[in-house]
């Protein structure tokens, strides 16, 4: 096992318990409700921010609509929702093809508290149908604070309209991050695009001016000059350097070029950035299908992530991207900690109007209680209830997921747990722990695989002065190892590798 590959081990699957972070969640699953005479909440979660900072909000899934209704759909610090980028758009095609996906991301500063977020919904502007809605999907609130080494999270909402973008990619926003130290990004560019008939819209969250194919895009096109709006989703995640890192949102008219080449976007870009030293969580798997995958039948698992819990927590799994599938089948895709559909757990099924007009962009969130050890994630898909197509599917999407231990309920690691250090790690014959704000103080040292057995522990006792402990570790299989320090003021956990 490589040194590049252990520390992407750290990075990706842990989380230190005082990396500040709070997810609420809750499933929304309205069935048959009226969206008439303004706007209704489907869903609410209260989130207690530890301290000042940013929450970014997410609502996503499915929305099964009647055709001649025009749905608004958004996720709101309020229980109602604005315009431009305030809220997505949806209409269904037709009595039969009802089902639309949909994605909205807005962002809040917030002081410590408590804050009540909504899901929000309302049949607006157009209402020739029954101005009924049944809704599926999940209300996503994370919290980032705003302190050197821990996460932080940057957005920024936009509209822009009547853009031309044949030609080439054109980026609609960018925003900044300024990382002090190596880490991670992950960047979203999700909201709704208005276009023209005949035209192939395509949309990436980049790290630069271009976009590329597969899991590097996602990808959608309108039914025509009426039914001209759809919501979209993408998802990325970036090494980073020290250093200021721009991003952008990008869309281009590509492939298929047959409208006038002009589209309105309204969207939202977000970056998270997570500093290695803050040993924060956030995995990336990119979902391609290039050659299709076989539906009929059983359900198909296209990604499996795993994700290593040191101690009880909660992970954040989303899956984002184009779905192609073939006209006359209706599909279901979605991501779960189980090999198997659950009742209106938020997994989106679409079915294609034409062999031409065959994809949709889509986005399912997903937030799981575990406890410590090995979890399993997958990407399904399966051709449900309609099965005269060719029963072959097409997926390039991307799967993330968050590690957020339990712990993580405040912002600052108590003071004299700040000057713990680890080195070397990777950790190769010794591992030394160093502490000099603990010499005099009782500590236990407890270090564990991750399963969550133990390895080995080791109390020094208050009248024990000693800043150093040194640890043979030439024996130890290896792998990605957890230690944890507990001190009466607190407890923090760091990642060990081991080459």
């Amino acid at each position: 096992m490589n040194q590049r590959y252990l520390y992407a081990l750290c990075i990706l699957l842990f989380s230190a318990a005082l990396a500040a972070q709070k997810v609420a969640n809750t499933p929304v699953q309205q069935i048959n409700l009226s969206l008439r005479g303004g706007p209704k909440v489907v869903g609410q979660v209260t989130l207690t921010a530890p301290g000042p900072g940013t929450v970014i909000l997410r609502f996503d899934g499915p929305c099964l609509s009647s055709p001649g209704d025009r749905i608004m759909l958004a996720a709101s610090n309020t229980a109602k929702w604005g315009s431009n980028d305030g809220c997505v758009e949806l209409e269904s095609a037709s009595d039969d093809i009802n089902s639309n996906t949909f994605s909205h991301t807005r962002a809040y500063e917030v002081a410590a508290g408590d804050h009540v977020f909504y899901a929000v919904a309302e049949n607006h502007t157009e209402m020739d149908g029954s101005g009924m809605a049944s809704i599926f999907g999940h209300l996503t609130a994370e919290w980032y604070p705003e302190e050197p080494g821990k996460p932080c999270a940057r957005h920024t909402g936009f509209y822009a309209e009547n853009i031309p973008v044949e030609g080439g990619p054109v980026p609609f926003s960018a925003l900044t991050i300024n990382a002090p130290e190596a880490g991670k990004v992950l960047l979203r560019f999700d909201g709704k695009c208005v276009s023209s008939f005949g035209d192939l819209m395509y949309f990436a969250a980049s790290n630069n001016l271009s976009w590329t194919q597969f899991e590097g895009s996602t990808s959608n096109e309108v039914i025509d000059n009426d039914l001209n709006r759809f919501s979209f989703s993408h998802a990325r995640v970036y090494d980073v350097q020290p250093g200021s890192h721009t991003y952008y949102a990008i869309a281009e008219n590509f492939f298929e070029t047959y409208g006038n080449g002009f589209a309105s976007i309204y969207g939202s870009l977000t970056a998270v950035f997570y500093p290695n030293s803050a040993s924060t969580t956030i995995n990336h798997l990119p979902v391609t299908t290039l050659l299709g995958v076989n539906i009929e039948g059983p359900i198909v698992s296209i990604a499996h992530a795993t994700v290593q819990a040191p101690v009880k927590g909660k992970i954040v799994v989303n899956l984002a991207g184009t779905g192609i599938g073939s006209f006359g089948d209706k599909i279901r895709i979605g991501v779960a900690d189980i090999q198997s559909w659950e009742p209106e757990d938020g997994s989106i099924t679409f079915e294609p109007y034409s062999s031409d007009l065959n994809r949709t962009s889509f986005s399912q969130t997903r937030v799981y209680e575990v406890e410590a050890g090995t979890h399993s994630l997958y990407a399904l898909i399966q051709n449900v209830e309609e099965f005269e197509g060719s029963g072959l599917a097409v997926v390039y999407a991307n799967m993330t997921t968050e590690f957020i231990p339990e712990t993580s309920s405040t912002t600052v690691e108590p003071a004299l747990l700040q000057s713990i250090g680890i080195s070397p790690n990777p950790a190769t014959d010794i591992i030394r722990i160093d502490f000099p704000n603990l010499a005099a103080e009782e500590v236990q040292f407890i270090l564990s695989d991750p399963s969550g057995g133990v390895v080995r522990t080791q109390h020094k006792a208050a009248g024990e002065v000693m800043e150093q402990l040194t640890w043979i570790a030439e024996n130890l299989p290896t792998g990605l190892y957890y230690l944890q320090v507990r001190h009466a003021s607190g407890t923090v956990v760091k990642p060990i590798a081991k080459m």
